[in-house]
């Protein structure tokens, strides 16, 4: 660059000078300029670069009806030394829910009960005495909505909560299986009769309350719910 600052020895005026060396400063002035931004693009390019970090959350909290799902609520019903509503764990059996209940009483008909079954959350497990009459059909009763189809009964198992007259009294349905005496027999009795049930029944008590003896058969014409045809029917299995 001795050559910009030798312009002195041209034959230039004055004027000619300042202008050659306006000239000069203008192009360095631009060289300087590109330089910087060449520089800058550079540095921009070889940015550092930061690796990605990905973000994993945390597993979510078991909820309480989670938590809760783990236990069981049991009613223990019938010859037990205590009777009464437990929490078992998850997978227990009818044979875990009596001892939880203080065992068995000596006169529990035990063999009616299938001990191995596994309980589901809001079961009863009802244990009939021995030599109940009639005896029961099972003495595990399962809760289920009402018309729940059963097992046969040839089996010890469940018994849905809204089908229990498969537990209750056993029906008299032929002539010479005996009778039910309607001026003495209570409640369950009056349900051996075909045709009525927990509700008929009640009808029945509250009319012999009000009115005394049946001086006949006829007579439960008066009982809403029994008519002339169900009477007949009735007739074989009734005594006074």
């Amino acid at each position: 660059m001795l050559w910009v600052f030798n312009l002195s020895n041209l034959n230039f005026n004055r004027n000619q000078l300042i202008a050659a060396y306006s000239i000069v400063a203008l192009a360095l002035v631009g060289v300087i300029v590109l330089v910087a931004k060449s520089g800058a693009f550079h540095a921009s390019s070889e940015a550092p670069k930061f690796a990605d970090v990905s973000v994993t959350e945390p597993s979510p909290l078991p909820s309480a009806s989670q938590a809760a799902s783990t236990k069981l609520c049991i009613h223990v019903a019938g010859k037990v030394k205590k009777p009464g509503v437990y929490e078992l764990d998850l997978g227990k059996r009818v044979v875990d829910a009596i001892k939880i209940a203080g065992g068995a009483c000596a006169n529990a008909d035990i063999e009616s009960v299938n001990l191995a079954e596994k309980l589901a959350d809001g079961e009863q497990v009802y244990i009939a005495p021995k030599g109940q009459i009639p005896p029961p059909v099972r003495s595990l009763v399962r809760g289920a909505p009402s018309g729940t189809s059963t097992a046969s009964t040839a089996k010890v198992s469940a018994v849905p909560a809204g089908n229990r007259e498969e537990s209750g009294p056993k029906k008299l349905t032929a002539p010479g299986q005996g009778t039910v005496n309607i001026n003495t027999a209570g409640l369950a009795d009056l349900q051996r009769l075909s045709g009525v049930g927990p509700s008929t029944a009640q009808r029945i008590l509250d009319y012999r309350n009000q009115n005394g003896r049946f001086k006949s058969v006829d007579e439960l014409d008066e009982v809403k719910g029994i008519g002339p045809s169900k009477i007949e029917k009735l007739r074989p299995f009734i005594s006074l």
